[in-house]
């Protein structure tokens, strides 16, 4: 919960209700007494009318609470034409049901917060005090973007990402989100055993009100504590105009948390570009075969040409040092650079992680303490010593990658 001043005047939000049954309507009455910091301006027994509006934006509220449940057309109208009119007020949506889909169309419609029945003190107070935070905003030093892209499709990055998410919150214990910037088929929440309600989509698509407090309501929580946010869960198409709405959205993200672990999966174009320019440190994953060293050879190549590999990380997936076709050095010679992190192949650890749900990095594992040194250095802490791997052996495709590495 956000922190509330203690004086009940300073913390003081106006609010009008709009809520037509009466009983409901004193429940919820009775709630905001209860919070002992909302005063209550004027109650209207039924919805008002597009002609009404002005005169609710001179009432002096912050607040207004519309209740969705007498008819859900007319509450969607009033949600919608009361951010015309005052774009400064502070919508909440209120319901019987514990509906995503009537949340989601209440927020899209301009809500700021959802309000489940029954109504208590202490919930309302909690959204009460997310509203009055978003008021007392204050510049914060930003936190850092650790952004994930593969070299080529199926080369492990959506693992790599949730799971270094979850070490990087373990060795370092500060605020971590991780975003799923996989539109379409992401696969972030699923591999954390959750299920999408509100995704990264419902924040892009909304970036003219987008702030901390609307931000809030998209994410969801893993139970160690790891913010998420999802890809949408039905699969649709979304077209992003430009690259305003991406740079607002990792701002107030980075604003809100220590770290930002992006997957950057198959989103491109702007986009992509765009989360290139705001990452700290970008960690491109490859994996040790001719198609993905070559694809990642083109990418260095491109970003150094722009001075974009300052903070690059090469990570090398699936990587069997033993019986590994390509070598090394070989590697080196196609990257231009060396590989920074390897990352042993765990097929099978990781494919029943995949369907449970449960992270391989919630188990020990050599997979697990590899991705757990990356945390490490990623947050500033001295490695664990490990043993050097054995070298592996080079059997084909040298010779492609020394033309590779020539080009």
């Amino acid at each position: 919960m956000p922190n509330v001043p203690d004086s009940d005047e300073s913390a003081a939000l106006a609010v009008a209700l709009v809520m037509p049954n009466a009983t409901r309507r004193r429940s919820l009455v009775a709630a905001l007494a209860g919070s002992q910091f909302v005063p209550l301006v004027h109650e209207f027994g039924s919805y008002p009318s597009r002609d009404d509006l002005p005169g609710i934006a001179r009432l002096g509220c912050q607040v207004l609470i519309v209740d969705l449940d007498d008819d859900v057309e007319q509450a969607i109208h009033v949600i919608e034409n009361i951010g015309r009119h005052n774009a400064a007020m502070t919508v909440m949506a209120a319901s019987s049901r514990n509906d995503s889909a009537l949340m989601r169309r209440s927020m899209q419609a301009g809500a700021r917060d959802f309000l489940v029945e029954p109504f208590l003190p202490e919930t309302v107070g909690e959204a009460f005090a997310r509203t009055y935070s978003r008021g007392t905003d204050q510049k914060k030093a930003l936190g850092r973007a650790l952004v994930f892209v593969p070299s080529k499709g199926g080369v492990g990055v959506t693992t790599i990402a949730l799971n270094f998410a979850l070490a990087l919150m373990k060795e370092c214990g500060a605020k971590v989100v991780v975003v799923d910037m996989d539109f379409q088929l992401g696969e972030i929440a699923p591999g954390l055993g959750m299920t999408t309600t509100f995704s990264v989509v419902d924040a892009l698509a909304s970036a003219a009100r987008l702030d901390r407090e609307f931000l809030a309501t998209l994410l969801m929580q893993h139970g160690s504590g790891l913010a998420v946010l999802g890809s949408p869960e039905s699969y649709d198409f979304f077209h992003l105009a430009d690259d305003k709405s991406v740079k607002k959205l990792f701002r107030i993200l980075r604003e809100e948390f220590d770290y930002v672990v992006v997957d950057s999966g198959s989103c491109r174009g702007d986009t992509q570009e765009t989360l290139f320019g705001i990452a700290d440190t970008l960690y491109l994953v490859t994996e040790m075969t001719f198609a993905s060293l070559r694809n990642a050879h083109r990418l260095i190549s491109f970003l150094s040409a722009r001075d974009g590999c300052r903070h690059m990380k090469v990570v090398a997936n699936r990587f069997n040092a033993r019986y590994g076709n390509i070598d090394g050095d070989s590697a080196t010679k196609a990257l231009t650079r060396p590989v920074d992190w390897k990352i042993p192949n765990a097929y099978a650890a990781v494919r029943t992680a995949q369907d449970s749900g449960v992270p391989i990095a919630m188990n020990d594992s050599p997979y697990t303490r590899a991705v757990a040194q990356m945390a490490k250095a990623a947050c500033g802490k001295p490695l664990t010593a490990a043993k050097k791997a054995g070298q592996g052996f080079n059997l084909f495709g040298l010779r492609g990658l020394r033309e590779l590495a020539d080009t």
